[in-house]
C-alpha cells in the first residue's frame, strides 16, 4: 500500500469512527423509565393476619415484582398506614387503617414512591395522617400528597432520577367529608385539593407546576385522584382540566379513584411537544368483587419513557399498558389467597397454573386492551 493510499484509508477510517454514535441509540440522552400503578385498598381480608398483629404482603407480589423495575415506580397508596402503633385497631372500608406491612410489600414488589394525596387521607384524623408519614419515613419510601407542616407543603417536591430531576404534585378532590377531622389550622396543607368538576382551579395548578419547573424539575408529574368511581372513561370536564395541565407545562398526568382502567392519551401542545394523560390506573391491591363489577379487579402498570438531551430538552418517548389481575386464589395454588398477576400478551405467567385464574387474566386483558387501544399494550 502506497503512502498516499495509506493516509486515504486513515482519513476513512477517522471519518467513520468519528461518526459513530456514542451510544447504540444514537445520541447522548439520558433516558429513564418512570412506571406507575394504581389504587392500594386493604378490603375485608386482606388485611387478615398471619397471627399476633403480624402481616405479610410480599406473596401477593410474587408475580409483579418482576416487571416493576422502572427507575422510578409510583403507587396511589390510599389508606392511612399503622396510624395506632404495633398494627392495632386494623380497619377496612369506610375508614381505612391498614398493617404496616403493606409498605414492606411495595416496596419488595419494586415501588419506590407513593402518591397519599386522595379521598381516604383524612380517614384516621389529623393525627392518624402524621403517623403514617412517619410510618414511610420509617419504612424508607419516598412519598408526597400528605402533609403534617406547611414547610414540606410549600417545597416542590422533586426527586433526582439518574440525573433527570423528576418533580411530583399531588391533588386529591375529596377527602369524604372529613375534614372535620383535622384542626381548622392544618387543614390549608394538609392534602391539595382541587375540584375535578370545573375548570376554576387550573390557575393554581398552572402556577405549581411553573413553581416546580422554576424549582429545577426537568419533568413534572401531576396526580390526580378524581371522578366518578366504577366506570370506564373520564368525563369532558377531566378531559379538560387535564389538557390544560399539560399545555401549563406538565409533562405527565397520573389518574386515579374510578377503580377501573380508563384511557391513555397523548395531548400535543401548540409547540409540538406532547405529555401524557393517564385518566385511571385502575386497581392494583383492592377486593371489591361483592359489587358485581368485574373491571375493579383490573388495573395497569404503564410504563412511560422519558429522555433527556444534553441540552436539557425532554421528550416522552414512549408509554406501554401492562394489564393486571388482582386475583383471589381459592385453591392456594401459589401459596397465597390473593396475587397480582401481570398478564403479558393476553397470558397470565406460567406459575398460575388454575384454568380459572388462567380464563380470568384473558378477560381482564381483554378489557384492558379495549380501553387502551393497541397504541398502548405492551408487545
Amino acid at each position: 500500500m502506497t503512502k498516499k493510499c495509506f493516509m486515504l484509508f486513515l482519513s476513512l477510517l477517522i471519518t467513520v469512527l468519528f461518526t459513530i454514535p456514542v451510544f447504540a441509540d444514537g445520541d447522548n440522552s439520558t433516558r429513564i423509565r418512570v412506571q406507575f400503578a394504581g389504587d392500594v385498598l386493604l378490603h375485608g381480608s386482606l388485611g387478615t393476619g398471619i397471627g399476633s398483629n403480624r402481616y405479610d404482603y410480599r406473596p401477593f407480589m410474587q408475580l409483579i415484582r418482576y416487571h416493576v423495575d422502572g427507575d422510578l415506580n409510583l403507587i396511589n397508596m390510599e389508606t392511612p398506614v399503622d396510624t395506632f402503633g404495633n398494627n392495632s385497631r386494623i380497619s377496612t372500608w369506610p375508614r381505612f387503617n391498614v398493617p404496616f406491612e403493606i409498605l414492606d410489600g411495595l416496596m419488595y414488589a419494586g415501588f419506590n414512591h407513593l402518591i397519599t394525596a386522595n379521598n381516604h387521607s383524612f380517614d384516621q384524623g389529623w393525627n392518624g395522617l402524621r403517623a403514617t408519614i412517619a410510618n414511610f419515613e420509617r419504612a424508607g419510601i419516598k412519598h408526597t400528597g400528605m402533609f403534617d407542616n406547611l414547610e414540606d407543603f410549600l417545597r416542590p417536591h422533586i426527586v433526582s432520577v439518574q440525573g433527570i430531576n423528576v418533580g411530583i404534585i399531588a391533588y386529591t378532590d375529596s377527602v369524604n367529608g372529613l375534614e372535620g377531622l383535622v384542626p381548622a389550622q392544618h387543614r390549608p396543607y394538609a392534602v391539595r385539593r382541587f375540584r375535578s368538576n370545573s375548570m376554576l382551579d387550573i390557575p393554581i395548578m398552572s402556577w405549581d407546576i411553573a413553581n416546580t419547573r422554576n424549582h429545577g424539575a426537568d419533568v413534572v408529574i401531576v396526580s390526580l385522584h378524581w371522578g366518578a368511581e366504577y366506570v370506564h372513561a373520564p368525563n369532558q370536564t377531566q378531559r379538560n382540566i387535564a389538557r390544560a395541565l399539560i399545555d401549563a407545562g406538565a409533562d405527565i398526568v397520573m389518574g386515579h379513584h374510578s377503580h377501573t382502567p380508563q384511557p391513555l392519551e397523548w395531548h400535543y401542545r401548540e409547540d409540538g411537544t406532547r405529555g401524557l394523560i393517564i385518566y385511571s390506573l385502575g386497581n392494583f391491591i383492592a377486593d371489591q368483587i361483592r359489587l358485581g363489577i368485574p373491571a375493579t379487579q383490573y388495573g395497569m402498570l404503564v410504563t412511560v419513557y422519558i429522555a433527556m438531551d444534553e441540552y436539557g430538552s425532554v421528550a416522552l418517548e414512549a408509554a406501554t399498558v401492562l394489564p393486571t389481575l388482582f386475583a383471589r386464589d381459592t385453591t392456594s395454588s401459589l401459596g397465597t389467597r390473593h396475587i397480582v398477576i401481570p398478564i403479558i400478551s393476553g397470558e397470565a405467567p406460567e406459575a398460575v397454573t388454575r384454568e380459572y385464574l388462567r380464563a380470568w387474566s384473558r378477560r381482564a386483558y381483554d378489557h384492558v386492551r379495549r380501553i387502551v387501544g393497541d397504541e398502548f399494550m405492551q408487545p
